[in-house]
């Protein structure tokens, strides 16, 4: 089979599945962009390689003129009256019958396949300059599933340093200030603030699409999908529809020595018949990714804009670690885990871990993360404090095969041991009441 190398390496790349997304990403920025892309390039066949439209011109009319007449009625648009109603005399009230948008239907669609794909070319452009390389640390993810016990552990320890290293990298940065709003990669919500972006020009571009094809087709195409689908039910057969009226008017003039002829031509548009049937698809498909979107948005915001949400994820992650005596500071722990450690970029990131790579490999590695921030915190703790006891049990603690991690008594109650390191922290913010994003 013949292809062009740099047209099929171009579309290769940019039109496939990301590894840093959910279904409802996928199905706005691939399928359904796949889907117009396909009906653009089925229409542009018929209409540009079939015959697209056919008239009934005067018997005078032969060979190259009936191919004119036809073509001139293609380009220059036709005009819609029903049979039960007579043909306007006033040129004026024929101009305002017009039907002129098969003409564009290829081009208005392999546009909307665009607009499909644009939050994804934004997702995919700003999100690597977070330092976080979704690519990488998913694809990684996915390879532990099939490594050996003695690889998968030196893998998922490689991962978990990589995360790590990247959830830190902008620690040094100062946030912009915009009077009391402070927006900065040092605040761990880079990603996700970016991410929760992306997903509401979803919404905006599914909403947008609706108002092309009600401006593009006319207002009678707002509820025209109920509108058939309604007769189909009630048994009646299908109407020759207003919006893609199969039998249209065409008028045209002749010159003849020096004298101007007009005629009015009734044509089939046969094209209509299957932009009737592509757009009764496009209505009921744009209404279900509508819905899917506004669902989707909503459950993200509610997922990881509250602190609260952003921990009971981190909880589930972590629920095989908790047991009868360690649960209170467990949650203690969890809550400090979730706010300093990983942060929302950090907790979005286990859900892409959790989503592409499965539960059991975003448990772990969200175990070893957790393991790490237990240990530093603790050493970190017993240096400025001068408390050499505390956390000695988890520093030189030796892990057997299925040993649940130790969660030791965390002395965040004590005011006077955690003052110090919340002024160097959090400027007498207490982290316990961690905000929103």
């Amino acid at each position: 089979m013949l292809s062009v190398p740099f047209l099929e390496d171009l579309l290769r790349r940019w039109f496939r599945p990301q590894t840093f997304d959910d279904p409802v990403d996928r199905l706005n920025y691939f399928l359904t962009a796949s889907i117009l892309a396909f009906f653009a390039i089925m229409v542009s066949a018929k209409q540009y390689v079939g015959t697209p439209i056919q008239c009934w011109v005067p018997m005078e009319f032969k060979g190259g003129w009936e191919e004119y007449a036809e073509d001139y009625c293609f380009i220059q648009n036709t005009f819609f009256v029903p049979f039960e109603k007579q043909i306007p005399e006033n040129f004026d009230d024929r101009q305002e019958a017009e039907i002129g948008y098969y003409q564009w239907v290829p081009i208005v669609l392999a546009l909307q396949a665009v607009m499909f794909f644009i939050p994804n070319w934004i997702w995919k452009r700003l999100h690597c300059q977070s330092g976080i390389d979704l690519d990488t640390v998913v694809n990684e993810a996915r390879a532990l599933r099939g490594c050996r016990p003695s690889v998968r552990e030196q893998d998922s320890t490689k991962l978990k340093e990589y995360i790590s290293d990247c959830l830190g990298v902008h620690e040094n940065y100062r946030p912009i200030r915009f009077g009391c709003i402070r927006i900065g990669k040092n605040l761990g919500s880079y990603v996700t603030t970016l991410y929760l972006f992306v997903k509401f020009l979803y919404l905006v571009n599914i909403c947008l699409q609706f108002y092309i094809l009600n401006s593009f087709l006319g207002n009678n195409y707002t509820l025209w999908g109920f509108e058939a689908i309604k007769d189909l039910f009630a048994g009646q057969e299908w109407k020759d529809s207003a919006v893609f009226p199969r039998v249209t008017l065409c008028d045209f003039k002749v010159r003849r020595l020096a004298n101007i002829h007009r005629y009015t031509v009734q044509c089939v548009l046969m094209i209509n018949m299957f932009n009737e049937k592509i757009y009764l698809f496009i209505w009921f498909w744009f209404l279900f990714v509508a819905i899917s979107t506004i669902l989707n948005f909503i459950y993200c915001c509610f997922q990881f804009i509250p602190a609260y949400s952003r921990e009971n994820n981190i909880k589930t992650l972590l629920k095989h670690l908790v047991s009868p005596t360690n649960h209170i500071e467990f949650k203690k722990s969890i809550r400090y885990f979730t706010h300093d450690a990983l942060k929302p970029d950090g907790c979005l990131v286990l859900r892409f871990l959790e989503g592409h790579a499965g539960a059991i490999v975003a448990r772990e590695i969200a175990h070893k993360l957790y393991e790490d921030y237990i240990t530093n915190q603790a050493t970190r703790h017993r240096n400025m404090v001068g408390n050499n006891d505390y956390g000695d049990n988890l520093i030189n603690r030796k892990p057997s095969g299925n040993s649940k991690l130790e969660v030791p008594s965390f002395p965040y109650d004590d005011r006077k041991l955690t003052e110090p390191l919340m002024q160097l922290e959090y400027g007498f913010q207490d982290p316990t009441k961690p905000k929103d994003i």
